[in-house]
């Protein structure tokens, strides 16, 4: 149980944005079991756990639009133009919409369609722009929305990039938390940077308070944050980093508060926030930049006999908003954005772990079938008298046609919208065809006795059972479940070790 008392009931959503935790990251050998770190002092202000984006665009979101308030800006029925990378845009669509504001999102191509789904769910209109494009081109998203407000009647852009508010927010609240949780005591302070506003306004503060204090900004391998030098068009690398990184330097950065500037290339980037992932951390792909930065700057520093070091780093936003991306093994394969150690790993359980076994392995009974024209009450003792969950149905040639499901034949019952003597085939799940009475129509996924144990494994990520039928589909041979694959692991162990 938590020692800290629960927090009070709010009156809006917007009063729980900022006051994130800060959390001792002790699994640092994990992370970096290349070098030594016992003098090391891994801190992470989770700004993911805001509850708009999960992201610590919400700070900002919130204090633009009470400003723009302020100054009278806005009124019932603005149009809000928002050029982003993705977070900053859910946080305000989020927002405006109790407001009476209108809004239209522009993200580049790159944007994770888990944020498109989200804004689309908002009502959002949605334009995509290309990716690698300088701030200033035409084409940019930041370009068009400049363009479109003069176009569009009561519209004003949202531009993070020059908007004195994003930096008063970080400076003013983001800072106060920082300073307040870590009593005063920082050694280093570690920030992606993006509009350049976080780390300026978190630096500004921190430094005039704390002595010694080492400012270190982290941007993606392809990011021109730093240098700001023009390159040709034809030689600029997509990044897919979202959310920290820029083509050009951003006007509210101040580098004069930076004292070292780090690049991560972007396999170490996702290859480290699925580390932390595993460490409890649901943390974004720019978190694994900035944590992996950080392990860099102490490998890397000069400072190795220091009895202790503090280093801070700041958690932007949450894996959830990369499903498609971060949390896919598929599309990290497809990217070339797997470490090693990831590349081992899903090799064994492709391929090693089953080491080439496939469905016929699994030695399953034979099927237990029921017929269409069967009763509910037959297919019901049928199945407590076996004890299984579900019941292939065949036709009179004996082909697989569909299945019934025990727990929802009984809740068909429960609700009177079924009687005990109707045939099943009025409430069974139907593999093709059309849709008829009350039957409701399944996908069938072939699984034949030839089908490699890796490919079974994948299909029980979304089911719970696998019918297995010949290639043909003509003839239903038995039925798996996930319990029949963890059965055989464990017996083969078992007798690779008797």
């Amino acid at each position: 149980m938590s020692n800290s008392p629960p927090p009070p009931i709010f009156d809006d959503i917007t009063s729980t944005i900022g006051n994130t935790p800060i959390v001792r990251i002790n699994s640092i050998s994990i992370l970096a079991p290349s070098f030594e770190l016992s003098n090391i002092e891994l801190l992470a202000k989770l700004e993911y756990l805001n509850p708009l984006s999960g992201s610590i665009k919400d700070r900002v979101a919130k204090r633009i639009l009470e400003d723009v308030e302020k100054e009278n800006k806005v009124k019932a029925g603005t149009t809000l133009l928002i050029p982003t990378s993705g977070n900053l845009g859910v946080s305000i669509a989020m927002l405006a919409h109790k407001k009476g504001y209108k809004t239209i999102v522009l993200v580049p191509e790159r944007t994770t369609i888990d944020r498109i789904h989200v804004l689309k769910a908002l009502g959002t209109e949605i334009i995509r722009t290309q990716s690698e494009v300088h701030h200033d081109a035409p084409e940019s998203n930041f370009s068009l929305a400049k363009k479109l407000s003069g176009e569009i009647t009561n519209s004003i852009v949202v531009d993070e990039l020059n908007s004195q508010s994003n930096f008063n927010v970080h400076f003013e609240e983001t800072a106060e938390e920082i300073y307040t949780q870590v009593e005063g005591k920082l050694d280093v302070l570690v920030v992606g940077v993006e509009s350049g506003a976080t780390i300026t306004g978190l630096a500004k503060n921190l430094k005039s308070r704390i002595s010694g204090l080492k400012v270190i900004a982290v941007e993606p391998q392809h990011s021109r944050i730093q240098d700001n030098i023009p390159i040709n068009p034809s030689s600029i690398k997509e990044r897919k980093i979202e959310d920290i990184g820029n083509d050009f330097t951003p006007p509210l950065l101040d580098k004069s508060l930076i004292d070292h500037w780090i690049k991560v290339n972007d396999q170490e980037s996702f290859s480290m926030s699925r580390k932390l992932i595993k460490n409890g951390l649901l943390a974004g792909p720019s978190s694994g930049t900035v944590v992996s930065a950080a392990l860099s700057y102490v490998k890397h520093r000069s400072t190795a006999h220091e009895d202790s070091t503090r280093i801070l780093c700041v958690l932007n936003d949450t894996a959830r908003n990369y499903g498609t991306t971060l949390l896919s093994d598929e599309w990290l394969l497809e990217n070339d954005l797997m470490d090693g150690e990831m590349v081992r790993k899903l090799k064994y359980q492709k391929i090693e772990k089953y080491r080439a076994a496939s469905v016929e392995d699994l030695q399953l009974p034979a099927a237990v079938t029921i017929s269409p024209n069967a009763t509910i009450s037959q297919a019901i003792e049928l199945m407590l008298d076996r004890e299984y969950s579900q019941l292939p149905v065949i036709d009179s040639h004996k082909k697989l046609i569909g299945y019934v499901s025990l727990t929802s034949l009984q809740s068909h019952l429960e609700v009177g919208g079924a009687t005990l003597k109707e045939p099943i085939s009025k409430w069974m799940f139907s593999f093709g065809g059309n849709k008829s009475g009350n039957s409701k129509r399944k996908r069938y996924q072939l699984i034949t006795p030839d089908t490699p144990l890796s490919e079974l494994a994948k299909f029980f990520e979304k089911h719970s059972f696998a019918v297995v039928t010949d290639s043909e589909r003509k003839w239903c041979l038995g039925v798996a479940t996930k319990y029949d694959l963890i059965n055989f692991l464990n017996h083969r162990n078992s007798s690779a070790f008797s």
